[in-house]
């Protein structure tokens, strides 16, 4: 058999115009028809069928029940908002990943062919017997466009869909124009489906737990508290909603652009930008990390000896008095607020001791400017124990990539 023709299958997304039969017919010119009896095939079947899990109770007609979802094959060209309602259910986007996909558990074998993550949502092309396993972003040329909920599959592929255990979760009873912490929704996330989640730079505030490691592009971060989600959510400008609660061993922040996407889940919160902490004013929190690198003036020490924990705490102090200082100094202070601005920047892309005392020096140059006018604005009291507030209003530096960094 070593000799006998091998498939050669290169699949690329089928679209209307290709002629699957055909395709189909193609490949089986070239399967193998063994002499001898082979086990191989029914060996193979009969293991993906004992590794799959038994249908779930909680779930109706037959579905298979994991990832706290239930797990349905639906015909071709239907989409898996149609799957689930015909169940009694309603969508709820998961990727299952490439370890363990969910078309091989759900047709109880594994197919001929598995294919490269395509879809946000595992693909079976029965026609050929092949697969595409799922990823969290679509390739531009699957014609998903909009909720993952609503994509065909091109109507050639059956999807794996994942349904709620039930009903799709109404929002909890909650007062949204109550103070903070009153508007939070208890037992209820705010699930990305495909659609709801932005992916945007938030190394500012979360250093780990992102989106493909990726902190500057990403919808997610560990947190250890949910106010760090509220201030964060509350100061983004694409963010809408905002939830806590724990994924891999870790509490998370995720973020939002709608309230689509909700579900009941027990041990998870949520909430509107609107509800969150008191905002606290820029020139505060622009004085107190100002004030807490003075240490750090004279350069790098012993009493200052991490150059990227005082940069970090620097571009927060100068980004909050920029905002602070808009449109209520001269035009020339702002110039210089500018430029202190852009010079630490610049030096936090290649740091070295010889430039450091001089890019403090001349960002105390501009506080020291600006001193009177700081502490005339407003001075909230706060707890130094609140865990949202950012480390430099704690009493601590900036960590060395984000100021909401647990330092020991």
């Amino acid at each position: 058999s070593s000799g006998a023709p091998k498939e050669r299958f290169v699949f690329w997304p089928p679209s209307p115009r290709r002629n699957v039969r055909a395709a189909a017919a193609a490949a089986a010119r070239f399967e193998h028809k063994p002499t001898m009896p082979s086990y191989r095939g029914a060996l193979l079947a009969a293991c993906a069928t004992a590794a799959v899990a038994p249908a779930s109770a909680a779930c109706p007609e037959g579905g298979l029940g994991m990832h706290g979802r239930c797990w349905y094959l639906g015909e071709a060209g239907m989409t898996c908002n149609k799957v689930c309602q015909g169940k009694g259910l309603s969508y709820s986007h998961h990727v299952a990943g490439e370890a363990a996909p969910m078309v091989p558990k759900l047709l109880g074998r594994e197919p001929g062919t598995r294919q490269f993550a395509w879809g946000r949502i595992e693909c079976y092309v029965p026609g050929s017997d092949r697969y595409h396993t799922a990823k969290e972003r679509q390739d531009s040329n699957t014609g998903d466009k909009g909720d993952a909920g609503d994509w065909d599959g091109q109507s050639v592929c059956r999807l794996a869909c994942s349904c709620t255990e039930g009903a799709s979760a109404p929002p909890p009873p909650v007062n949204p124009t109550a103070p903070y912490p009153g508007c939070v929704e208890q037992s209820s996330v705010l699930r990305h489906a495909g659609a709801h989640a932005i992916f945007v730079d938030l190394s500012s505030y979360g250093n780990a737990g992102c989106w493909q490691n990726d902190c500057k592009n990403t919808d997610k971060f560990n947190a250890d508290d949910m106010g760090i989600c509220a201030r964060t959510c509350s100061s983004i400008e694409e963010c809408t909603h905002w939830s806590y609660g724990e994924q891999e061993d870790a509490k998370k922040c995720f973020f939002r652009k709608s309230d689509a996407g909700r579900e009941q889940a027990d041990g998870w919160i949520s909430g509107a930008k609107a509800c969150a902490p008191p905002a606290l004013p820029d020139a505060f929190m622009a004085l107190s990390a100002s004030n807490l690198l003075l240490p750090c003036d004279a350069g790098k020490s012993d009493a200052c000896p991490d150059m990227a924990r005082a940069i970090t705490t620097w571009r927060f102090a100068i980004k909050h008095l920029k905002r602070a200082t808009e449109g209520k100094v001269d035009p020339n202070t702002i110039n210089f607020v500018n430029q202190v601005s852009d010079d630490t920047d610049a030096f936090a892309a290649q740091m070295s001791e010889d430039n450091f005392p001089v890019v403090v020096g001349n960002n105390r140059q501009v506080f020291m400017a600006l001193q009177s006018w700081m502490d005339s604005q407003p001075k909230p009291s706060v707890d130094k124990n609140d865990a949202s507030l950012p480390n430099p209003v704690r009493g601590h530096l900036c960590g060395a990539s984000s100021c909401f960094e647990k330092i020991a």
